[in-house]
C-alpha cells in the first residue's frame, strides 16, 4: 500500500520502480506499469521497447500483453492487419525527440506537428482514436535503439493533459523500458530448450506427428494464430531454421518423442 505516498512524489515513484523490477517476465511488468498509470489518473498505458519491432509482446500464454493492461482485443488485431506499426506517428515522433510530448487523435488537422501526414498514418492515428482521445508518449533511447511508453486518456483533449506528474512518467517509463529490454536480453542469452513452455512443447508434439496448424488449434481449443504464435516461439528458441529442424531438435533432445 502508498496510501502515504502522494502520486508523483519519491516515494511514490519508488514504490512502482521496485514493482516494475521485481517481475522477471514482461506481463508482470507492464502490468506494475499499468497500475502506476491508473494511480497517476490515466486510463491507460501501452509501450514499445523497440520501435522497429513489426508485433505486440505476448504473454507466455500467446495473449496480447496490451490485452491484460486493458486495450480490446478488435483493435489490437486491427492494430497487426494494419502492420501499424510501421506507420504509426507517435513511433515516428519518438524517434525524433528525447523529451515527453502530448498529443491528439483527433486527424482533421492536415498535419501532425508540422509535418504532412500519410494515409497510413492517419489509419493508425484514426484506430487509436476508437479507444483514446490524447495522451502523452515518453521516449527512451538507448544507443541505438528507441522504445517509448505511452500515458493515454479516453476523455481528455491536448490542452487538458495534465503535467504535473510528468517526473514521475519520465522516470518509470525509463525504467520500465529498460529493465524489460534487459528482460530480453537476458532470455535470449539463457539456453533455449530450457525455456520452451509446456504449450510450445505441445505445439511441437503435434507438428511432428503431422497436424496442421488449424488441426492443432482445435485439438488444444485455440486459435490458429496462438498455435503459430507458440511454434514460431519454439523455432526461435531452438535455433531452428524452419518447423521440422525444430521438430528435429527438439527429438534430439527429448523434447518430445515420434510416435
Amino acid at each position: 500500500m502508498i496510501a502515504d505516498a502522494l502520486p508523483g512524489g519519491r516515494r511514490f515513484d519508488c514504490h512502482f520502480k521496485d514493482q516494475i523490477r521485481r517481475h522477471d517476465n514482461e506481463e508482470g511488468a507492464a502490468m506494475a506499469l499499468a497500475e502506476a498509470a491508473e494511480a497517476l489518473q490515466w486510463d491507460l498505458t501501452a509501450f514499445h521497447v523497440n520501435i522497429f519491432a513489426v508485433d505486440l509482446p505476448r504473454t507466455g500464454r500467446g495473449q496480447f500483453i496490451a490485452e491484460r493492461i486493458g486495450w480490446p482485443a478488435a483493435p489490437i488485431e486491427d492494430w497487426r492487419r494494419l502492420k501499424a506499426a510501421r506507420a504509426c506517428p507517435v513511433a515516428a515522433r519518438c524517434a525524433q525527440l528525447t523529451e515527453p510530448f502530448s498529443f491528439t487523435c483527433d486527424d482533421r488537422e492536415t498535419g501532425w506537428f508540422g509535418g504532412d501526414m500519410s494515409p497510413a498514418n492517419r489509419r493508425v492515428l484514426n484506430l487509436y482514436g476508437r479507444i483514446i482521445t490524447s495522451g502523452v508518449a515518453v521516449p527512451v533511447h538507448r544507443g541505438t535503439r528507441t522504445g517509448f511508453v505511452t500515458w493515454c486518456s479516453r476523455n481528455r483533449e491536448r490542452g487538458e493533459l495534465d503535467s504535473t506528474h510528468l517526473g514521475s512518467m519520465f522516470f518509470l517509463s525509463h525504467v520500465f523500458i529498460r529493465h524489460v529490454e534487459q528482460l530480453q536480453s537476458a532470455q535470449t542469452a539463457a539456453p533455449a530448450s530450457e525455456h520452451l513452455t509446456d504449450r510450445e512443447i505441445e505445439c511441437l508434439n503435434w507438428a511432428a506427428q503431422g497436424k496442421s496448424e488449424g488441426a492443432i488449434a482445435l485439438l488444444l481449443s485455440r486459435s490458429p494464430a496462438t498455435v503459430h504464435f507458440h511454434l514460431q516461439n519454439a523455432v526461435k528458441k531452438l535455433e531452428a531454421s524452419n518447423r521440422t529442424h525444430a521438430v528435429a531438435i527438439a527429438c534430439a533432445r527429448g523434447l518430445i518423442q515420434l510416435s
